[in-house]
This record gives structure tokens, C-alpha cells and sequence, in this order.
């Protein structure tokens, strides 16, 4: 107990330090009045009176630095007073300051804003209670791409027995009309026990049951909180009212808790508000081979990710014996959600971290061998404090202490740059990117930004301490003003410059293979013309709209009536078009034998006959489909080049006949031949494409429900308002959604690809100007330490231009050496890019030779100016500074 009352007595004396040592001033000189009167009664001198008082006490400063060091904590003493020396110092040293503390700024700076988007899309747990136990499920054929779920699976999957429950989930388009205008919305439509496996209920009402999960129960909905507010004015007697939505009205029965988000939004810049059962059909439960569904499951206490994949895998392959035909080669795969959602962009952000870590590195480096240069200055100042008494332990603590402050200094900045750093990248980041809503500096980033900036203190400044804490004080003494840098100190400094143009040539060479990448990709021909032409999904609900014919007549309304807009020079549309999906379909060839893989393979559309002009498509041979291509006439199709090189081996394919449902089916005769096209955006395969005519609604599976307009001039969503009265006086309650230019949608297809180049460019160029500061730093530096010694060489008649090289030389050599230990890693860690790639080899020698030369150039022109001023030196200066 007394020494817990003694350390709280200290640590009260260390928090009121200040009034503490005031008042043993006050006690102190009291004391040495006293004795000072004692000495004058017994007859001594004011002045020996004063004298023998001082000596009683051993001296008034000596006296209250030995009480201060008996009380309080001493370390923090020390500590607090080595902080105060580090900022005087660092104020002498405003340039040197400046230099250091922005270049690990920007290291620390770059690591913390990208630490926030690792920690928010990788880090941080999904938003449902105990979101760890939660699995995502889907379906492969072996050895081939992974697929959704099958529903007459699921019933299968939900008997592993460290489950506790199965659900599944799709994403349907709906249409929400009456109480305002139509709108559409990507919804998720779910088994009865969705909420109960994601453990989050409605806020307001209740989750479905497993009678409404059917296709005879009613018809229900839950909605979001968000729509709730903005739609319906969060009226809470919304519960168990009506709303139609595709035409049916359905009665709302929840509201989900503000902020909640479905599985199918990560990833996803499209919000969910709609949430109905998923009813699946008779139909569908009966057919194993029909793949419809993502599934989400919950582990029970106490099970394990392993257990649960044995079980899953075992009941995969029972399904496979038992259901040949349609499961012979599917599989059952699984891994936890949270490692699920970030699976497209695990690699690249791992790479970004790595890229960033890089930069840090580079800062650290540059700082740390400022600091060794600026030690080797400072020898005769250690000496002095070797010779007034310090310990090697306390000068080393002292010149730490100095480093830490430095880079909480830069940590400090650092944080304001990556607040900065984070809202650019939010705002450049692809919509795609999983939780991007939910990155922020937190307290999480702070705290990695300040502990980053503490381990920079103790990793790279303790090696410019220890090399300072070696001085020996004879050497450092008899050497008086001069410089004296030891072998080992060059080679320190030597090595990590050669370290820091290794790790930009890294970086540099990094971005190269990006930017050329993204050059590339750029000037991939689609085969058709994005500009002008705008977009847009009109979603026909079935229970309006439930054959093709009726379809066919809306669209056919529809785009007479935008012919007739001024500005408008093309209106087509189709099931689908370009870079906005498509189905492809298996066929035979009239006259051929079936290949291998028992039938022909092509992309199939529905489509218009405005289709071509508006996407500017051209004719190599043949016709268009015209408007006389109707249900009641010949069959017809136009097909792309490709059809007539990979399944015709290249005879021409007009007149050739075949059959898209078997030979049983009807023959379609191809009337025409248009250009190749790259459906899905530039990085796609250029695949065989079979257009059929939209007016012929018996050969397809698949609903109209896209639209383009070909504007004039101009921006292209002007025409929208037009566009919307002309569809709205065709159909007053039918939403439009997905309103977007072929140029917008090919600049989303690649924005994540940009989106890597440009964080890649960036932390490049951030490298590259490191490298330049680091190595105008340290050379400048040196040469300033030098001055005496230029001075004498310039009055012992060497020439400037001599000395110029002299200095320029030993550098070139290191730039030389760590550029080309750069390229050579390079080489050997370009692997990582490689699936980040297009069209572009990670040893592509020109973009190697680029980095190089860059690198190359930059840094020695850093090296130039930073000697520039020894060529200015006036040796009599020079000689009277000696």
C-alpha cells in the first residue's frame, strides 16, 4: 500500500511539476538566507557569507536538479526534455525540417488513405450480427467458371449439418408505380429465411413466412427505410398497404432498419429497396440444370468452415450420382462472405498496399540517410555532450527522441494529406468497388496513421542514432569543425540511396506496364459507335405486357414517336445491347455435322431494324433486317464475320440455314453479314453473333427491353426529357431506368482498370519525386559539409570543372546501381501484375527501358543542381570558414 501511495505521490509531483519546483525555489533560498545570516553573526563577509552558503548546499542549480531527479517519474522527465531539445533543434534546422517531415508526409499520408479502403472493404466485418459465421455458396462445372446456384440445389445444401440455415437470393428488375412517378429498381428477390440467416428483422413490421414464400401465396413486400422516408413520408401506417409493383399489387408487411443492405448490393452502385419472396415455381424445382440463384448460409456454434465443406462437397457429388444428367459435372464450392465480396478486387488491393508500402519505404529511406548525413554533422556537438558526462544510452535516446518527434510531426501531416487522399480516391474509386460508402479516416486510420509514424521513428531513425552514437568524443574532438564521415557511414549512406532508386525503379516500371496497358485497352476497335448514342432499360412487366407481341407493339409506338424529336438521327431497340448483357444459345448448322460439343455456340439478339444504324453497325455483305421481317414471313438473321470464320470456316454465310432450338425447330435463313462487334466491352473475345429480327417474337426466349437513341450533337442526355413525355404517352406508368451513353458505360466497364493506373501513376510520380528530393538532399547536404574542403582544393589550383566531377561521379555511379537493381526486381515481381494486365507482357522490355531512363535522367539532374553550388564556392570564403 505504501508503494502504491508513493508512486501516486510521484506521479502527482510529475503532473504539477511546475508548482512543485516553484515552491522549492522558495524553500531553497529561505534555506541559503539562513545560513547566509549565520555567517554574517559570526563575522564573515556579505560576499564569503553568500559564498559558504552555496557550498553548504552544493549549489542552487545542483541542489534542485538532484531533488527533481528524486521525485516525479525520470524517464518522462528526460523524455520531455529531449522533445524540447528535438523542436529547438529542428527549428535551427528549418530546411532539413522542412524536407523530412514533408517527405515522410506524403509516404505516411499515402499509407493511411489507402489503409482506409483496405480497412473498409477488406478488414472490417460485414454489417450483420456475427457476420464472421456467415458463408456464400455457389455452384461450378468442374474445372470451369463459377456459376449460381441451381434452386432445386438449395433444399440439398440446407441438410449440412453445420448449417443452420440456407437461403437463396436474385436480383430481379421491378417496376414500383402508383403514388408518384414510376420508378425501377434492381430488388432482391429471397427464401423466406433471408433475414434469418443475415440475423437482421424489419425495423417496423415482420419477415416473410414460408407460406408467402410460394407461388400461391399473396403477393407481399419489404421495403427500405430509405424509400420508406423519401417515398411514403415515413407514415408508419404504411404496414399492410398496397403497392404495385410489375403492374401487381403487392402488400407492404416490413421496413428494413435504416443503413441495412443486402447481400446483392456489395459490389453494386445500385441500392436495394424492394425485397419480395422468391416463390419459385414448380417448374423450376424440378430442374436441377437451371441455375438461377446466389445462396448465403449461416454456420451453427460451434462449426467449423472446414466441417461445413466436407459436408457440402459430399452432398455435391451424391447429387452427381443420383441426378447424371444435370449434376454430373456441377460442384458445390464455398468460402466465408466476407472473403466472398471482395474476391474481384482482393488481389488488386493488395497490390495497391503493397505499391504504398513501397512509397513509405522510399520516404523512410530518404529520411533516414538525411539523418545519417546530418549525424555525421553533428559528431562534434555528441562529443561535447560525451565530454560534459552523458552516457552512449542517454545521447541515443536523445537523438530517438528527436526522430519520434520528427515523425509524429509528418504523422500529423500526414493525416491532413490522406483526409485529402481519401475523398479524391472516393470520388475516382469505380462504383463497384465493395463498401465503398463505408470508407473513412476513423479512429481505426488514426491510430495506424500515429503508431506507422512511431515505427518509422524507431525502424529508420534508430540507425542515424546509433551511427551518431558511436562517435568516439578524442576523434570527434581533435577534428575540430571538419567533417569526418567513417567508411561505414558511407556505406550506409550509400546503400540506402541505392535502396531508395531501386524501390522507385520498382514503382516506376509498375506504372509503365499500367499506362501501357490502359493505352491499349483504349484502342481496342469495338466494331461499333458509342458516340452520341444513349441508353436505356424499359422493363415491361408481364402482368401488363405478357406476350412478345404485345412487347413488340409498345416498342414499335415508342419508336415512332421518337423518330419524329428533333435531334434525333437513329432509334433501335432490342433484348439487350451492347455492354449491357445478351444470352448466347446452342444451334445447328444445315449441311454441317455437329461438332464435338454437340452444337454450335453463338451470342444471339433480338433486335430492331434501326439496330444497325443506330449503333452503327456497317454491312459487309447481304441485307439489313427491314420492317417487312415479321412473324408471318421467312425466318431470317443477320450474323457477324466471326459466324462465317469459326463456324463456316470462312464461306459466305448468306443463304446458309439453321436451327436455334434442334433439329426439330424451324430453319432461319441468314439474309446478311455485318462487322464484328465486342458485345462486352473491350477486354471481351470477339464471339460469333446472330441478330434475329424483334418482329419475329416466336424465335426468341428472351424480352425486349432495351432502348437506344442517336443524338445529333450535343450531350446526348439533353433528349431525355423528350424521350420520357414520348415512352409516358405511350405508357404513363412505365419506369425508365439505366439511363446511360454507350460512352458512359464503356468508361464503367473499365473503371476499375483506370482506376489501378491512375493510383499507379500517382504513386510513381510520388516515388520518382522522392527519389529526386532524397537525392538532391543528401548530395546538397554533403557538399555543404564540404565547403572547407573545396575551398582547398580550389586554392590549390584544382578546377571547378574538376571538382564538379569529382562530386557528380561517386553519386552517378550509386543512381546507375540502384536504378538497375530496380529493373532487375522488377522483373522478378511484375508477376503480380500480370492479371491486371491487357495486352501488355510483364517483361515488356520498352517499358523497362522507359522506367530506367526516367529514373536515369530525373535523378541525375538532382545530383547536378545539388553540386551546382560548389562550382559558386570562393575559395577565400572557403579558407576563412576552415
Amino acid at each position: 500500500m505504501s508503494r502504491l501511495a508513493s508512486l501516486w505521490a510521484r506521479l502527482r509531483e510529475q503532473l504539477t511539476r511546475g508548482r512543485a519546483d516553484r515552491e522549492f525555489r522558495e524553500e531553497l533560498r529561505a534555506h541559503v538566507a539562513e545560513l547566509r545570516d549565520e555567517h554574517l553573526r559570526r563575522g564573515m563577509t556579505p560576499a564569503d557569507a553568500h559564498r559558504a552558503a552555496m557550498l553548504a548546499i552544493g549549489g542552487f542549480e545542483q541542489a534542485r536538479e538532484l531533488v527533481n531527479d528524486r521525485r516525479g517519474f525520470l524517464v518522462l522527465d528526460h523524455l520531455w526534455r529531449d522533445a524540447r531539445h528535438a523542436l529547438r533543434m529542428l527549428r535551427k534546422s528549418p530546411g532539413f525540417s522542412a524536407v523530412a517531415v514533408v517527405t515522410l508526409a506524403l509516404g505516411i499520408g499515402a499509407n493511411a488513405a489507402i489503409f482506409s479502403f483496405i480497412d473498409a472493404v477488406m478488414l472490417r466485418p460485414l454489417p450483420y450480427p456475427e457476420a464472421d459465421r456467415l458463408i456464400a455458396i455457389w455452384e461450378i462445372e468442374r474445372g470451369g467458371e463459377r456459376g449460381a446456384v441451381a434452386p432445386a440445389n438449395l433444399a440439398d445444401y440446407a441438410r449440412v449439418g453445420a448449417f443452420e440455415h440456407v437461403a437463396g437470393y436474385s436480383t430481379p428488375s421491378l417496376s414500383l408505380t402508383g403514388g408518384g412517378e414510376p420508378e425501377g429498381h434492381i430488388g432482391e428477390a429471397v427464401t423466406w429465411n433471408y433475414f434469418t440467416v443475415l440475423r437482421v428483422p424489419p425495423a417496423l413490421g415482420r419477415a416473410f413466412t414460408r407460406e408467402e414464400d410460394s407461388p400461391a401465396g399473396r403477393p407481399v413486400v419489404i421495403i427500405s427505410d430509405a424509400l420508406w422516408t423519401r417515398r411514403f413520408g415515413a407514415d408508419p401506417a404504411i404496414l399492410g398497404r398496397a403497392v404495385d409493383i410489375d403492374g401487381v399489387p403487392h402488400d407492404v408487411i416490413g421496413v428494413m432498419p435504416p443503413g441495412f443492405r443486402g447481400v446483392s448490393q456489395f459490389g453494386s452502385s445500385v441500392e436495394r429497396h424492394l425485397w419480395l419472396p422468391a416463390a419459385f415455381p414448380a417448374e423450376l424445382l424440378a430442374n436441377r440444370g437451371d441455375h438461377e440463384i446466389r445462396a448465403v448460409a449461416r454456420l451453427r456454434d460451434g462449426a467449423t468452415v472446414e466441417g461445413a465443406r466436407a459436408e457440402l462437397t459430399a452432398i455435391s457429388e451424391g447429387l452427381a450420382q443420383a441426378f447424371p444428367e444435370t449434376n454430373a459435372k456441377v460442384l458445390a464450392q464455398m468460402q466465408p462472405l466476407a472473403g466472398d465480396v471482395v474476391r474481384d478486387v482482393r488481389r488488386s488491393l493488395i497490390v495497391l498496399m503493397l505499391t504504398v508500402g513501397l512509397i513509405l519505404a522510399i520516404a523512410c529511406v530518404n529520411v533516414a540517410n538525411l539523418l545519417i548525413a546530418r549525424g555525421v554533422g553533428r559528431r562534434r556537438e555528441i562529443a561535447v555532450r560525451y565530454a560534459l558526462g552523458a552516457t552512449r544510452a542517454r545521447v541515443y535516446t536523445a537523438l530517438l527522441t528527436e526522430s519520434a518527434v520528427l515523425a509524429l510531426l509528418a504523422g500529423a501531416a500526414g493525416l491532413c494529406l490522406a483526409l485529402w487522399i481519401q475523398g479524391v480516391l472516393v470520388r475516382v474509386a469505380p462504383a463497384s468497388l465493395p463498401r465503398l460508402s463505408e470508407v473513412t479516416l476513423d479512429a481505426r486510420a488514426v491510430a495506424f496513421t500515429f503508431g506507422l509514424s512511431l515505427a518509422i521513428a524507431m525502424i529508420f531513425g534508430g540507425l542515424p542514432a546509433w551511427q551518431a552514437g558511436q562517435a568516439r568524443p578524442v576523434d570527434a574532438m581533435a577534428s575540430g569543425g571538419r567533417i569526418v564521415a567513417g567508411s561505414r557511414v558511407m556505406r550506409w549512406r550509400n546503400g540506402l540511396m541505392i535502396g531508395q532508386l531501386a524501390l522507385s525503379a520498382l514503382l516506376l516500371v509498375g506504372a509503365g506496364l499500367m499506362i501501357r496497358s490502359l493505352v491499349r485497352l483504349n484502342s481496342v476497335d469495338l466494331g461499333f459507335d458509342t458516340a452520341g448514342v444513349l441508353t436505356m432499360r424499359i422493363g415491361l412487366p408481364m402482368a401488363k405486357y405478357p406476350t412478345g407481341d404485345a412487347r413488340l407493339a409498345f416498342f414499335e409506338q415508342v419508336e415512332a414517336r421518337l423518330t419524329a424529336l428533333p435531334g434525333v438521327s437513329g432509334v433501335g431497340y432490342a433484348n439487350a445491347f451492347p455492354l449491357r448483357g445478351g444470352w448466347s444459345s446452342g444451334f445447328g448448322i444445315d449441311g454441317l455435322p455437329l461438332p464435338a460439343e454437340g452444337v454450335y455456340e453463338a451470342d444471339f439478339q433480338a433486335v430492331s431494324p434501326g439496330y444497325f444504324k443506330t449503333l452503327g453497325i456497317p454491312l459487309i455483305r447481304g441485307r439489313h433486317l427491314t420492317p417487312a421481317d415479321i412473324k408471318t414471313s421467312m425466318a431470317v438473321a443477320v450474323v457477324s464475320e466471326q459466324f462465317e470464320r469459326q463456324l463456316l470456316g470462312g464461306r459466305n454465310a448468306v443463304g446458309t440455314r439453321f436451327s436455334r432450338v434442334g433439329p426439330d425447330g424451324p430453319f432461319i435463313t441468314v439474309v446478311g453479314v455485318v462487322r464484328d462487334v465486342r458485345r462486352d466491352g473491350r477486354t471481351a473475345t470477339v464471339e460469333p453473333q446472330v441478330y434475329l429480327p424483334a418482329a419475329q417474337t416466336g424465335m426468341y426466349p428472351v424480352r425486349l427491353a432495351d432502348l437506344a437513341v442517336r443524338s445529333t450533337g450535343g450531350n446526348a442526355h439533353d433528349l431525355m426529357p423528350a424521350i420520357r413525355a414520348a415512352i409516358w404517352s405511350v405508357d404513363r406508368d412505365q419506369p425508365i431506368t439505366n439511363i446511360r451513353t454507350l460512352d458512359e458505360i464503356l468508361a464503367i466497364s473499365s473503371a476499375e482498370r483506370r482506376f489501378q493506373t491512375l493510383l499507379f501513376a500517382i504513386f510513381a510520380g510520388l516515388a520518382l519525386l522522392l527519389a529526386s528530393i532524397g537525392t538532391y538532399g543528401v548530395v546538397a547536404y554533403l557538399v555543404s559539409q564540404r565547403t572547407a574542403e573545396i575551398g582547398v582544393r580550389l586554392a590549390l589550383g584544382a578546377s571547378r570543372g574538376r571538382i564538379y566531377r569529382a562530386l557528380v561521379a561517386p553519386t552517378a555511379l550509386l543512381v546507375v546501381a540502384g536504378t538497375l537493381a530496380g529493373v532487375v526486381a522488377a522483373r522478378w515481381l511484375a508477376a503480380l501484375l500480370d492479371t491486371m494486365l491487357f495486352e501488355v507482357p510483364p517483361g515488356d522490355p520498352a517499358t523497362y527501358a522507359a522506367a530506367a531512363g526516367t529514373l536515369l535522367a530525373v535523378a541525375l539532374v538532382a545530383c547536378v543542381l545539388a553540386v551546382r553550388r560548389a562550382a559558386r564556392i570562393d575559395p577565400t570564403t572557403a579558407l576563412r570558414y576552415e
